[in-house]
């Protein structure tokens, strides 16, 4: 009785990105068989490659789902230390003084629940402290509270004779840079007598503090500091 051997013949498919490839084995027989024995398929599958689109768009995506670019801060942040598409400091000013007529005399760029905000201690004409946060970018009231535990700084109110705009327009136009907080506070000497401390940014990222005098708005102290960036 012959022996009869049948070859089967192995096609391998392979697609490219995520294809199947499929291998047969060789199977063998005589006459007296009743059928042949079929070769064990054995497949491999081939997944894809990953992709992390987190660096698609040029950003670092963070644990908190932020945005950052290369030096780790997010959107939100550059826009405080910089000023960067925020509302300028006296049209912030005159947001708050429509909110609560007065005097402002705290005015800080900042960020809250990623949004970046002017926040303002005002002196209200009621004879109540206010605390105001406005929108820095479309210049809605956010926040307008009593601030009930406000230091009674009145006397130093009384004396300055430049407001937050006034002061924050004299700190740009020494140093040429945006500002981003201005602050008014009792001199160390004479707590009647008031003066303003400011802090810009300029268009190469150098950070300036300044101090000026309440009354004359003249700058008694400056002082530079280059950004970490």
């Amino acid at each position: 009785m012959k022996r009869k051997v049948i070859i089967a013949t192995v096609t391998a498919a392979v697609l490219i990105g995520g294809g199947t490839a499929t291998a047969f084995g060789v199977a063998g027989g005589d006459d007296g068989d009743h059928g042949d024995r079929a070769g064990t398929a054995s497949q491999t599958h081939l997944r894809p490659a990953e992709h992390d689109d987190d660096h698609a768009d040029g950003q670092d995506r963070d644990d908190d789902g932020r945005d950052h670019d290369d030096d780790g801060k997010d959107d939100g942040d550059r826009a405080e230390d910089t000023g960067a598409g925020a509302l300028s400091h006296d049209r912030a000013a005159r947001a708050v003084l429509k909110a609560v007529p007065g005097t402002v005399t705290e005015l800080e760029l900042d960020t809250e629940r990623d949004r970046l905000v002017w926040e303002a201690d005002v002196l209200g004409k009621d004879a109540k402290w206010h605390e105001v946060k406005i929108d820095a970018v479309k210049g809605g009231v956010v926040t307008n509270r009593v601030d009930d535990h406000k230091d009674d700084d009145r006397a130093t109110v009384r004396a300055a004779k430049i407001d937050a705009a006034g002061i924050g327009d004299k700190a740009a136009a020494r140093t040429g840079g945006t500002v981003t907080s201005v602050s008014l506070e009792a001199d160390r000497d004479d707590h009647d007598k008031g003066r303003w401390e400011a802090e810009t940014v300029d268009k190469k990222g150098q950070e300036h503090e300044l101090v000026l005098d309440g009354t004359s708005g003249k700058v008694l102290h400056h002082e530079t500091e280059q950004d970490d960036d």
